[in-house]
């Protein structure tokens, strides 16, 4: 199997093609402690699996990244496609995200502060 081949047979038994939205969550420990990081990284990862939502016809990918640059009032989480960008994500904060705008497609205005237009 060549290559590309592999990548493509990951890709639709990840449903990369039909996801809906990508929530990229800082972890570099610089807008939060690494020890809230930590725990706010492996509550999304979790509440994601138990909604059924990771690995599914429009589903939701998840990722850690090192760095957002906003290094304040952190964890920093941005939603994809949308480019809603949210502070203070706690794991409290992350279940009211993934309820309210995951599941019910509404910004949580108290913890939202931009929205990239592209």
């Amino acid at each position: 199997m060549a290559n590309t081949d592999i990548l493509k047979a990951l890709a639709a038994q990840r449903k990369v093609s039909s996801a809906r939205q990508h929530l990229l969550l800082c972890t570099a420990g610089k807008c939060a402690s690494q020890e809230q990081a930590n725990e706010s990284w492996d509550y999304l990862k979790r509440r994601i699996r138990e909604l059924n939502l990771l690995d599914v016809d429009s589903g939701v990918y998840r990722s850690k990244v090192d760095c957002l640059r906003i290094c304040r009032q952190g964890p920093i989480m941005l939603s994809y496609p949308d480019g809603t960008w949210y502070h203070s994500c706690t794991p409290e904060v992350i279940e009211k995200i993934l309820q309210e705008h995951v599941l019910n497609g509404n910004q949580v205005d108290d913890y939202s502060f931009a929205t990239t237009n592209l």
